[in-house]
């Protein structure tokens, strides 16, 4: 019966399986593709909208129509008793003509129509945000590789790139092979990545050593 062959090898059973030692694989001139395994959110580097605080200046924008809006409410309110004699309006207040309560009204209707809006759009991107999870291998970029390879670890990186898979146009938000990516919200969190975290892909050291041969 033939042996089915791993789809990756750590980085120590590659070591082994060249004679070499984990540093001298990673600072090989002909170093392979080094992945590691992330279970988070991943986002396309290029895409603000989704990454964290991406959505900061609509939430800003929707604080400040809140405010303004419940201030123009109390002010016309205020005004539309005063025009009726049942409030007397106080000496910080100064009694508005009815073009300018009318340009108030429409301020405030443009306000009530923009706040849902925006309350949606914060909601949509919420609900997005959750359909970037992605549990597998992520390609380290060569800097992490490198600072591994000195250091023997290196604080979690926040970006990585995105590995080949044969199924992922199929998704809507399939992101490119080789893009790079932003990484949050991991689990478990770790601090760092180690040459325990590292692995090949099997297909990537099969080449490497029929190349050799």
């Amino acid at each position: 019966m033939p042996t089915i062959e791993p789809l990756t090898l750590t980085l120590a059973e590659l070591a082994e399986r060249w004679n070499m030692s984990p540093q001298q694989v990673l600072e090989s001139p002909h170093a392979l593709p080094m992945y590691f395994y992330f279970d988070g959110l991943v986002f396309d580097f290029n895409d603000k909208w989704h990454r964290a605080n991406g959505d900061a200046s609509v939430l800003q924008t929707l604080e400040q129509h809140k405010s303004r809006l419940s201030t123009l409410e109390i002010d016309l309110q205020r005004q539309t008793m005063h025009k009726r004699g049942l409030l007397k309006l106080t000496q910080w207040e100064e009694a508005l003509s009815d073009e300018e309560m009318q340009e108030q009204q429409a301020e405030a209707d443009r306000l009530t129509e923009e706040i849902p809006q925006l309350s949606e759009q914060l909601k949509q991107r919420r609900d997005e945000r959750q359909r970037r999870v992605r549990n597998g291998l992520l390609r380290a970029a060569p800097r992490t590789v490198s600072e591994i390879a000195k250091h023997g670890q290196v604080r979690f990186p926040q970006f990585a790139y995105m590995p080949h898979a044969p199924n992922q146009a199929e998704s809507e938000h399939a992101i490119a092979a080789g893009a790079v990516v932003a990484l949050e919200d991991g689990f478990p969190l770790k601090e760092f990545l180690t040459v325990a975290d590292l692995v090949a892909a099997m297909v990537d050291v099969r080449l490497a050593e029929d190349g050799a041969a």
